[in-house]
């Protein structure tokens, strides 16, 4: 009877256990697609299901305004993408008066340079020539009435003869720093005025009224594009002289960048000959289906891509009792895309967007941090590269949702990111063999 006792007691463990293990492998089998099991222990089944054919809509859309001021880097060249078109950099300053302005009266005018330190950022074939023209301005840098920033298709009038010009090859690990010597024509009179106390040069705002700033822009040999910092002194008017002394010394009189909220970079794109040549003010969107089943993302020349899931909000008539559990967007360049001389950003963020693509919000985590797609690169065969996201809480309120427009999905890399960087994306749409969009939705019915 004891012995009885005993093993009954010793097999309750047992069945735990199995139980347990029971339900492990349950759970790891949610982990299969279409894997169907009876949670309910009774005559009303259940399921636990994973759908993976929603209809997936990609399209490629036309930013209007990128905001270029006031980022602290300066751009300037030119950048052939097969993929994005002929991309050209160019950059816009104020300059500022010296601390201290105070000439010797045997000071004597030797030259004048423009002083640039790279970020150490270069975007295309590093292989190939920087070709940096100076201008000045002629016209005032400022923002339009009511706006916050300069945008990167703003102009300001400039001198039609360069003030000065380099050519080189530029290794920006090596090669910090970049000297243009500027005309005399400039150099000399401005100088001048500072060696007679000028009332031009007594004031930050009255020398603004005259000397309105330069502008660095690509020259037609330009074959990539260049980063310069700009903050603190990296940006140098620098004019040489010297006094009459025993012995030579060279002296120089430094003016900086002026107001950085107003620094800019201007920033274009001739896209003939390219998938998105049919972009335009007027066709602000192209479908993936239009674009060789492709999409597109480079915000500093203005393109983004948009993800919308219309038959989402379907899934909740699939059961009396509906709830989603989980749901992952995966995203992935298309091979061959990335090779270098082009890479890929780091980050993308996902934000939802109305139906005029204006932000409304950004994606978390369920632990309420944003995404950035932790990017994994399949080096060997790209087969595998991929940008993937939790989607969970923007499937459930999409489905709950009582909108008469759905809210899609922009994928963009963080704007501290993408005001100052050329690295872009191309996407492969659902529709293609392989570097696909895929879209899985693990959800419990109740019938």
């Amino acid at each position: 009877m004891n012995n009885t006792f005993c093993g009954s007691r010793c097999a309750r463990p047992y069945i735990r256990l199995m139980i347990a293990v029971l339900l492990a492998a349950a759970n790891s089998a949610c982990d299969k697609e279409g894997f169907d099991y009876d949670i309910s222990g009774g005559e009303q089944s259940s399921n636990y299901i994973i759908a993976d054919t929603l209809t997936i809509r990609m399209q490629t859309i036309r930013l209007d305004s990128i905001p270029t001021s006031g980022t602290n880097v300066a751009l300037s060249g030119k950048l052939a993408d097969p993929y994005f078109g002929k991309i050209t950099a160019g950059s816009f300053f104020q300059l500022q008066l010296p601390s201290d302005k105070t000439l010797d009266a045997t000071s004597t005018y030797d030259y004048t340079e423009l002083v640039l330190y790279t970020n150490k950022k270069l975007y295309g074939d590093s292989s190939l020539s920087q070709h940096i023209n100076v201008y000045e301005v002629q016209q005032t840098i400022q923002r339009n009435t009511n706006a916050y920033y300069i945008y990167s298709h703003n102009d300001f009038q400039t001198s039609g003869t360069p003030l000065g010009s380099i050519q080189q090859v530029v290794r920006p690990h090596i090669d910090t720093v970049i000297k243009i010597q500027l005309a005399d024509t400039y150099g000399a009179p401005l100088f001048k005025l500072f060696k007679d106390k000028s009332t031009l040069v007594s004031t930050q705002d009255i020398f603004l009224k005259y000397y309105k700033g330069l502008a660095i822009k690509a020259g037609d040999n330009a074959g990539n594009i260049l980063g310069f910092n700009t903050g603190d002194t990296s940006v140098i008017l620098r004019m040489h002289y010297h006094n009459k002394d025993p012995f030579f010394t060279d002296r120089h009189l430094d003016l900086n960048v002026y107001d950085q909220s107003v620094q800019f970079n201007q920033v274009s794109a001739d896209r003939s000959g390219t998938p998105l040549s049919g972009l335009s003010a007027a066709n602000k969107s192209l479908s993936s289906a239009q674009t060789a089943n492709m999409s597109f993302i480079q915000p500093l020349t203005g393109i983004a891509t948009r993800i919308d899931l219309p038959t989402l909000k379907n899934l909740a008539s699939v059961g009396s009792f509906f709830k989603v559990m989980r749901a992952s967007l995966t995203i992935q360049p298309v091979a061959g895309s990335y090779q270098p001389p082009f890479s890929l950003p780091p980050n993308l963020t996902i934000c939802e967007v109305d139906k005029n693509n204006n932000v409304t919000d950004t994606l978390t985590s369920t632990l309420g941090s944003i995404m950035y797609g932790n990017l994994f690169i399949d080096n060997l065969y790209q087969e595998k590269t991929a940008y993937t996201y939790d989607i969970t809480h923007y499937c459930i309120n999409e489905i709950a949702s009582t909108d008469a427009f759905s809210r899609g999905l922009l994928i963009i890399p963080p704007r501290s990111a993408y005001l100052t960087s050329f690295d872009r994306v191309v996407l492969g749409d659902n529709k293609r063999k392989q570097n696909k969009i895929s879209v899985q939705v693990y959800y419990l019915r109740y019938n």
